[in-house]
């Protein structure tokens, strides 16, 4: 009876897990939220400022072990990042600036790396709960990918395919 008891409450959790995960994705193809953050500098940061071109989103924070993995593999393609000028913005839930320019500090980090405070907007507005979260954009804004974590290669190929599209031509004024 305790076998039978530990098993079920082992594949109830293990549910909940995979439940709770895919209920916090974003739908793919909907425009992500836009948002109004500070950057570690104190600068004003809105998502909307990266139209135009492919964003790698990230959220987290400085202490968890998945966000720090996250981050060592998109430090990993920071030379990619960089020859494609992709955007990262790493949003920090709950962190203050000066812990989170602390945690920087050593990383090599891509050129375009914006690291900006949560006050709450991004944490409800993308219903952050497992973390670290992984969203790629398209050039216009659209979710392409929402995820836990993916590894290097992974987020290499997703990023090439959007690079290689042709950007959708302009409306025509009537």
């Amino acid at each position: 009876m305790k076998t039978a008891l530990r098993y079920a409450l082992l594949s109830w959790l293990l549910i909940a897990c995979i439940a709770t995960s895919a209920l916090c994705q974003l739908p793919t193809g909907n425009g992500a939220p836009d948002f109004k953050l500070k950057n570690i500098a104190g600068k004003t940061v809105r998502l909307a400022d990266f139209k135009g071109t492919p964003v790698l989103m990230v959220i987290g924070t400085t202490w968890c072990p998945g966000c720090k993995a996250q981050l060592s593999e998109l430090c990993e393609i920071s030379q990619f990042l960089n020859d494609n000028r992709i955007p990262v913005v790493d949003i920090f839930i709950q962190e203050p600036a000066k812990t989170v320019r602390n945690y920087l500090k050593s990383k090599k980090l891509p050129t375009s790396f914006e690291a900006l405070l949560d006050d709450g907007q991004v944490h409800r507005a993308y219903r952050v709960y497992p973390i670290p979260r992984l969203l790629i954009l398209d050039r216009s804004g659209r979710i392409v990918q929402d995820t836990l974590g993916l590894e290097a290669a992974e987020i290499t190929a997703i990023l090439q395919r959007l690079i290689d599209q042709k950007p959708a031509p302009a409306p025509l004024d009537k």
